[in-house]
């Protein structure tokens, strides 16, 4: 089962619709070139949840990260993503895929 990543332009907008799948992207810190990927979890519960994601890198350090490949119409996230308690997978050429 997978289900589209939907690129929304502001976490505004994010909030006010809870796409199951759906995301965002802060611009980068200029310092570490870092970034926050905010999206709703996958499974339909209108969570949403942070990941601290790096534009073809994974950010060193804790807490968790990971490496983005900076499409917004096809996003790549790996490691996979653990929505704990909710949903399990990965982000693979723009859907969301149950592991």
């Amino acid at each position: 089962m997978s289900i589209p990543a939907i690129h929304k332009a502001t976490t505004a907008d994010l909030r006010r619709d809870l796409v199951p799948g759906s995301f965002t992207v802060t611009e980068p810190d200029p310092v570490t070139g870092e970034q926050r990927m905010t999206y709703v979890c996958p499974c339909g519960c209108g969570v949403w949840g942070n990941l601290r994601v790096g534009n073809g890198f994974k950010p060193a350090g804790r807490p968790a990260s990971w490496n983005w490949n900076g499409s917004f119409d096809a996003p790549d996230l790996s490691p996979s993503v653990n929505h704990v308690g909710h949903w399990h997978g990965w982000l693979r050429n723009g859907q969301w895929v149950l592991a």
